[in-house]
């Protein structure tokens, strides 16, 4: 649900990591010079599969179908363009994660999850690395300039939005008082937006750019006289060191959807068939086709896993 969305906006190195330990697999896999004939055909044999579990998904929701139809309308292009000639050169699965910006988004990620299963021997060993022992750490010794190229290098875009414009301050995160919860509110219908959370992290760093504008020395002095900055120059500092601590979007604008967030929370985990019920909850399913304790020793990897026909 709901309150999933918050979890990677307040954990930036664990995004982070999560996401580095996703890109170093990918360049793994895409860095194998030659394939094997028993690894093309496992690849054969994946991408059968995932065009009979494409078939299998059916959900309700209009637009998550209409995804879903794009998928399966360019799943026999992604077949056709792996002939034998194309799978026995040079790199073929970095060529074929190149050539899949001719297909829809959706298509590039089922074919970069399609690219790793393969090489288990190659990248199971990062899950170590996705976990971090680390949090972010302000360092008010930083000089004003630096942090201002920092903030035109990284978050120009959110320097240029106008967060007067109602539609890109059209929503607030709150904690629901009952429940406890996160919850998300259209801040020019519903009461509550003087009980905000944070997260409305691109109009901080704006404002945090306004204060430091004509700046001079360490940012110590601005933020000792600003206080209500400190969070945002954190995190300005962090996504220099890690460039995927962000999420690069206005979190607060009237085209902000959590259930996007929320996928790729649970894509991590293991989920699949997303079958949203609106923009703000879906439902997934986990370990479908997972081996039984009598199983395990003849267990397939059960990935994109299907019904029987």
């Amino acid at each position: 649900g709901l309150g999933m969305a918050p979890f990677l906006v307040s954990h930036p190195l664990l995004l982070d990591a999560w996401m580095q330990v996703r890109e170093t697999a990918l360049a793994r896999a895409r860095a194998v010079e030659t394939l094997t004939p028993g690894q093309i055909t496992r690849v054969y044999e994946l991408v059968m599969r995932a065009a009979q579990h494409l078939a299998q998904w059916q959900v309700p929701d209009r637009i998550a179908q209409g995804r879903i139809d794009v998928i399966r309308r360019e799943w026999p292009e992604v077949a056709a363009h792996l002939t034998p000639d194309f799978m026995g050169g040079a790199a073929p699965l970095d060529r074929l994660v190149c050539d899949s910006a001719r297909w829809s988004i959706d298509t590039q990620e089922l074919i970069a999850a399609l690219v790793l299963e393969p090489f288990g021997d190659l990248i199971d060993g990062l899950t170590d690395c996705m976990s971090t022992p680390f949090v972010p750490v302000l360092d008010p010794a930083m000089a004003c300039a630096d942090l201002s190229a920092l903030i035109a290098r990284d978050w120009q875009w959110a320097v240029d939005t106008d967060f007067d414009d109602p539609h890109h301050c059209a929503q607030f995160w709150y904690v629901s008082e009952a429940k406890q919860e996160p919850r998300l509110g259209s801040r020019f219908i519903e009461e509550g937006a003087a009980l905000e959370s944070p997260l409305d992290i691109a109009r901080q760093v704006k404002a945090l750019a306004g204060a430091l504008h004509g700046q001079t020395g360490p940012i110590a002095a601005v933020l000792a006289a600003h206080p209500e900055h400190r969070a945002a120059a954190r995190r300005v500092q962090t996504l220099a060191r890690h460039p995927y601590a962000e999420i690069r979007d206005n979190l607060i604008g009237d085209d902000c959807l959590p259930i996007d967030m929320l996928r790729c929370k649970l894509a991590f985990f293991g989920a699949a068939k997303f079958d949203p019920k609106s923009d703000r909850w879906t439902r997934i399913t986990l370990a479908q086709g997972a081996p039984l304790a009598d199983e395990l020793h003849n267990a397939d990897d059960w990935w994109l896993p299907t019904f029987a026909s």
